[in-house]
C-alpha cells in the first residue's frame, strides 16, 4: 500500500508510454514557474514556486495554463 500525494498514473506509468519531458524553470513577472515545452514558443505551467499566497490565486500561473514565451527560453 502506498501513502503518497503522487497520482497513481504517475507511479504506475507504462514504460512504453513514457516520453521525455522538457521541464524548464523561468521567472515571469517576478514569479518562478516550472514549465513543460508544448510547442516551439508555447509552454504549459507545471508548477508555481512562490511564498506569496496571492500568486496562487492569479489565473495566469495556474498549472495547466498555456503561456507563450518567445526567445527567453532558447538558452
Amino acid at each position: 500500500m502506498l501513502y503518497t500525494i503522487v497520482p497513481s498514473e504517475t507511479i504506475f506509468e507504462d514504460e512504453d508510454e513514457q516520453k521525455p519531458r522538457k521541464h524548464r524553470t523561468l521567472v515571469m513577472n517576478g514569479v518562478q514557474l516550472v514549465v513543460e515545452e508544448a510547442d516551439d514558443d508555447q509552454y504549459q505551467v507545471v508548477q508555481l514556486i512562490s511564498s506569496n499566497p496571492h500568486d496562487f490565486l492569479d489565473e495566469q500561473y495556474q498549472p495547466g495554463k498555456m503561456i507563450r514565451v518567445g526567445p527567453l527560453l532558447n538558452s
